[in-house]
This record gives C-alpha cells, sequence and structure tokens, in this order.
C-alpha cells in the first residue's frame, strides 16, 4: 500500500469506521445476554419462595430470547404476568410479557436479579 494512501483522508475514514463497526458488534452485545440464561427460582420479599421456575433460554423469541415459566406456578402475579420474552439492555435483564409489557431487573450477586424497585413489589430471581 503506497505511503500516500495511509495518510489520505479516505483511509482514516475506512479506519475510524471500521473501528465504529467493532464498537457495535453483536458479540459485545450478546456477552451480558449469555451470563443470563438458564433456570431461576422467583422468590417474593422476605425470601419467600413462590414455588415458580422461569427458565431463560437463548433461543429467539418475543423481546429478543425466549423466557418461560413452569406450568406449575401458582403464583397469581406471575402467572398473570406471563412472561415469554428476555433480554440485556445495559447490564439490566428485561422481562417481557405476553400482552407487551416489561419488568425491569438488576444484577445481583451470585447470578441473582432483582427488580427495580421503582417498579412494585420486591421480586428476585436466583439461579437453581
Amino acid at each position: 500500500m503506497p505511503t500516500s494512501f495511509r495518510s489520505s483522508r479516505a483511509f482514516r475514514r475506512l479506519f475510524i469506521c471500521g473501528l465504529a463497526a467493532l464498537s457495535f458488534a453483536p458479540a459485545a452485545q450478546a456477552e451480558p445476554a449469555r451470563e443470563a440464561v438458564g433456570r431461576y427460582g422467583v422468590w417474593r420479599a422476605e425470601d419467600k419462595d413462590t414455588g415458580c421456575m422461569l427458565t431463560l433460554d437463548n433461543r429467539p423469541g418475543p423481546g429478543g430470547h425466549k423466557a418461560q415459566l413452569s406450568p406449575a406456578c401458582r403464583d397469581n402475579g406471575m402467572v398473570i404476568f406471563d412472561p415469554v420474552g428476555w433480554s440485556v439492555d445495559r447490564g439490566r435483564l428485561v422481562l417481557t410479557a405476553r400482552k407487551g409489557h416489561k419488568a425491569h431487573f438488576e444484577r445481583r450477586d451470585g447470578g441473582a436479579w432483582s427488580r427495580d424497585a421503582k417498579e412494585g413489589k420486591a421480586l428476585l430471581l436466583k439461579p437453581l
């Protein structure tokens, strides 16, 4: 490659565009999502186990990936919410309900996720 091309404006533009493309690579966005895949027990405030299990799958689904509540779940709030999809946005877990509304969760120690306190009653997803 001629030296004059390296110093040219066209070369700099190509180099900067290449760097910008790398910063938006899907692999960089997929990393936090990979950490969330798995099965979780659903807990309410004061360590009350709901007896529900939520599976976050890596297959495509509404809102990003597929989520599925266990058929044996009898917690009325979870059954009504009925999560069918999930994603990770800016380090937060976003569950998508069958009817389209969303719940946001913050990452906790040990791989658990707790619902944003601004969104209502306490809810914790603990990995199984």
